[in-house]
């Protein structure tokens, strides 16, 4: 028997299911999986992780999320939801926002160059801008008892030198979020920002 890779079954899976409606996707799924899955080596889970990234499958998510919601497998119901949740709007920090307080600088410094912003895309990479620094942001969704975070680090310049810190943002009310950006061995500001329209 050929042994299939990961990358194969994903393959051979998007035209069949493509053909299909939505009642018979979550069949085909398991029965895909099982068929590859003795001589691949590949879980359910890891097929859906995979597929998550595989932009084929991208627009059969909903489809595949609304037979999954009448499952009994939790586990496979949190794969497909997380696929359909990133797909559409990444996390409740994708976007630009527009900070308008600094605890450590007032509006005429940080809106000296542009209007003050950071941006987090559904990739949880990004970059910021307040006063004459500027970043490039690599973070990620950290969960606290009180809530879920984005911690970053970041890489740029202040006033052209080189310069690199950390940071993190968390939602304050809707459309707003407070955070803190950090410059090593330098300054620290907590600040406030809203999402830009």
């Amino acid at each position: 028997m050929k042994t299939i890779t990961l990358e194969e079954g994903l393959d051979a899976a998007y035209p069949i299911l493509k053909e299909q409606k939505a009642m018979l996707v979550l069949d085909l799924c398991r029965e895909i999986v099982e068929k590859a899955k003795a001589d691949a080596g590949f879980s359910y889970a890891e097929f859906l992780v995979a597929a998550e990234k595989d932009p084929r499958f991208q627009v059969m998510a909903g489809q595949i999320v609304g037979v999954a919601m009448k499952h009994q497998d939790q586990e496979f119901q949190k794969c497909l939801l997380n696929i359909n949740e990133k797909m559409d709007k990444g996390t409740d920090f994708t976007g630009t926002w527009h900070i308008y307080e600094m605890e450590a600088w007032d509006e005429d410094y940080f809106n000296m160059d542009v209007q003050a912003y950071i941006r987090i895309d559904s990739n949880n990479l990004g970059n910021f801008q307040f006063g004459l620094v500027s970043g490039c942001i690599d973070g990620k969704l950290v969960d606290y008892a009180d809530g879920e975070r984005f911690e970053f680090t970041w890489e740029g310049n202040d006033e052209c030198d080189p310069a690199c810190g950390s940071g993190w943002i968390r939602i304050k009310g809707e459309n707003l979020l407070e955070g803190e950006f950090r410059i090593h061995l330098g300054d620290d500001s907590t600040f406030l920002a809203r999402r830009a329209k």
